[in-house]
């Protein structure tokens, strides 16, 4: 058993004065939550084991220098860091690897319980068996040279037949440290096996048994019982190809930096033969653990004695298992299972201690969110996976109903919206018959012409309907995406449209559908985005969905006026660059990317871009200011601080729309229509 003074933290269900710390670097210089070194409540300081030896100091976890060669998704990966000799020793004190072990097992209600007198050999443990001294079956010797013989015997045999005592191991007062049992090709120094490893036998553990307790193929008179999954005999866990594209999704991500979303078609297309299930589910696990990512890590700090020694994969496998426990909901043996032998996959000898941290993770589990959300903004923010400092600046801004409203509809599935492309498709009902017969509704969204909610997203990966995006008909566009260029686009026909940060031209073409529905034709526009990259790809999009008459151009958006003549649009929309905070659901690491500084430097961009946006903008003309952020400091602010200026002067507000994020509605975006009117 466990004792309580040894784990992470005590007392569960207690709130800890550490945890979350706003803003506060965690790996990486990332943002993200305090790990609790001493400090924090969270867990012990590195070496307060009141004197007493521990077996795991010293050593990294999944240390390369124990490990041999790691597995993980592609072999030739060297180790993200390499650790230092391992201090701990055997002790003589300590039974061996496997066989008996001199605890004893709590759910045995024949023996006493524990007592510190109680812990001898033979003697000492109050009246003597009747069956005591009785030899095995065989006379099977312990003699670690002795001939082995191949005759098995049951579990429980232990308590029923006396044995002597070894000379080479005691087992009185023998401290086990709370760890789990280590093996000598996992350890450097570690004890023995009791066996030889050519034996018949089967020392596999039976997962839904307590620690140390075993399952042998030979035993007698146990062919009728069934382990807890109902199979009989052990079971040996199989890793989830699901988890394992999880785990590399997210050292994908990790490593380059990138963004979730463009991670998982790749690294999805490398795991062969994996089921539509299976690639949904990794595609969930992965997304939401990039969601709470925070979150996960400080939990995991919470278990671990030393968080700083822990490697790069083998955290990356934590997390997934960590996401499982706190989000999902997954029986606590079916993550420990996988768990280990997900760690086992990125760190082959790390097993024995992945066990015990995963166990012990899911014991703390149960006390999560450790507090109440309704009397701490800690715990809340906590429990919806948001960085403090983001979760105080949501309550600030919106009030405490609104913000927590929003921090849950981010953890949410966003829902699929389709925009018909007017240009190639006169009917809508030709789309909405496609989708009826491959099995899903199409809901028309109110106010937003063309615009369609895809009640099953499950029919985008059938054949008739991926034909329609082929051949240019419809395209995947967020409801308050089509919302924006509904505001943007003039009401009659223009010379010269000013698209700016285009990107990869979804609302150009949004905006080209729109100009068609309106005056019967597309507009001249010219679309400037700052990569180079992204202007090649609207190239190519515009041309597949029957647009010719957008110029791609890569530019700064605070230069344009050094690029081209002032006043020479009829219509400019400025789609700025922003925090995103509207599209946490589509764009989860965001959240633990972004800080507050990044917020006000965003916002001064803005300023400068809407400026030099107003400039390009002919009199009598429009220009609109949109975002997907939900920041005052970003939105509001930066309209008012630009009407303030002697050019701002010269434009009146329209219209605007400011759709809030909701758990099954679109994203949170903002955008402002401003009439120039000298």
């Amino acid at each position: 058993m466990t004792d309580s003074k040894n784990t992470g933290h005590r007392g569960e269900g207690r709130p800890r004065s550490g945890g979350f710390n706003g803003g506060a670097s965690n790996r990486g210089g990332k943002p993200g939550f305090s790990k609790g070194r001493g400090a924090g409540g969270y867990g012990r300081k590195n070496g307060d084991f009141h004197g007493k030896p521990r077996g795991d100091q010293g050593r990294k976890f999944g240390d390369d220098k124990h490990d041999g060669n790691r597995g993980g998704f592609r072999d030739d990966r060297t180790a993200s860091g390499q650790g230092g000799k391992r201090n701990w020793t055997p002790s003589d004190k300590q039974g061996g690897s496997r066989g008996y072990r001199s605890d004893r097992k709590p759910y045995d209600a024949d023996r006493k319980p524990y007592g510190k007198d109680a812990r001898g050999f033979k003697g000492d443990r109050g009246p003597r068996r009747n069956d005591e001294g009785r030899a095995f079956e065989g006379q099977r010797s312990f003699d670690k040279n002795a001939t082995r013989d191949a005759k098995g015997f049951a579990r429980g045999d232990f308590d029923k037949k006396g044995f002597k005592p070894r000379d080479d191991k005691r087992f009185d007062n023998a401290r086990r440290f709370d760890k789990p049992r280590r093996d000598d090709d996992s350890f450097e120094g570690g004890n023995k096996p009791r066996f030889d490893r050519d034996s018949k036998r089967d020392f596999a553990r039976d997962d839904a048994s307590p620690r140390g307790e075993r399952r042998f193929d030979d035993r007698k008179g146990r062919d009728d019982r069934r382990g807890r999954d109902g199979n009989r005999g052990h079971r040996n866990p199989v890793l989830s190809p699901a988890r394992q594209a999880a785990c590399a999704i997210g050292r994908e991500v990790r490593e380059r930096d990138a963004f979730v979303s463009e991670v998982i078609p790749g690294v999805l297309a490398q795991f062969e033969g994996m089921s539509p299930e299976d690639s949904a589910f990794a595609t969930k696990i992965a997304r939401g653990v990039t969601a709470t990512l925070g979150t996960l890590d400080e939990f995991i700090d919470r278990n671990l004695n030393s968080p700083s020694d822990i490697q790069d994969d083998v955290r990356d496998a934590l997390r997934v298992s960590a996401y499982e426990l706190l989000f999902l909901g997954k029986a606590d043996y079916a993550a420990v299972d996988q768990g280990v032998e997900l760690v086992c996959w990125v760190a082959p000898k790390a097993g024995g201690l992945a066990n015990a941290v995963l166990r012990k993770m899911a014991k703390s589990a149960k006390a999560f969110p450790f507090g109440r959300p309704n009397l701490s903004l800690q715990v809340l923010a906590r429990s919806q996976a948001f960085p403090l400092w983001l979760a105080k600046r949501l309550m600030n801004e919106m009030g405490l109903q609104n913000a927590t409203t929003f921090m849950r509809a981010s953890n949410a599935d966003a829902p699929v919206h389709i925009a018909v492309n007017a240009i190639k498709v006169e009917d809508p009902e030709e789309i909405i018959e496609v989708f009826d017969q491959a099995g899903s509704l199409l809901t028309p969204v109110e106010d937003v012409p063309g615009c369609y909610l895809v009640v099953n997203a499950r029919v985008l990966a059938k054949p008739e309907v991926r034909a329609l995006f082929e051949q240019g008909k419809v395209l995947v566009s967020d409801a308050s995406a089509q919302a924006v260029a509904a505001l943007a686009c003039p009401d009659h026909d223009i010379e010269a449209f000013l698209e700016i940060g285009s990107g990869r031209g979804t609302k150009t073409i949004v905006l080209q559908s729109d100009a068609v529905r309106a005056f019967g034709r597309t507009m001249p526009m010219v679309s400037v985005d700052d990569h180079g990259f992204k202007a090649e790809i609207l190239a190519k999009r515009v041309a597949g969905y029957g647009i010719e008459s957008v110029r791609p151009v890569k530019a700064d958006g605070r230069k344009l006026s050094s690029l081209m003549p002032e006043a020479s649009f009829d219509a400019v929309l400025l789609d700025a660059p922003c925090s995103g905070l509207g599209t946490l659901r589509r764009h989860p690491e965001i959240r633990w990317r972004l800080t507050e500084k990044d917020v006000t430097a965003m916002a001064g961009v803005e300023l400068d871009m809407l400026i030099e946006a107003a400039k390009m903008v002919k009199p009598g003309g429009i220009l609109t200011y949109a975002t997907c952020t939900v920041f005052n400091e970003e939105n509001d602010q930066v309209v008012e601080r630009f009407l303030k200026t002697k050019l701002g002067e010269s434009f009146q507000e329209e219209a605007r729309i400011e759709p809030a994020l909701t758990a099954k509605g679109p994203d949170a975006h903002f955008a402002v229509r401003l009439k120039r009117v000298r």
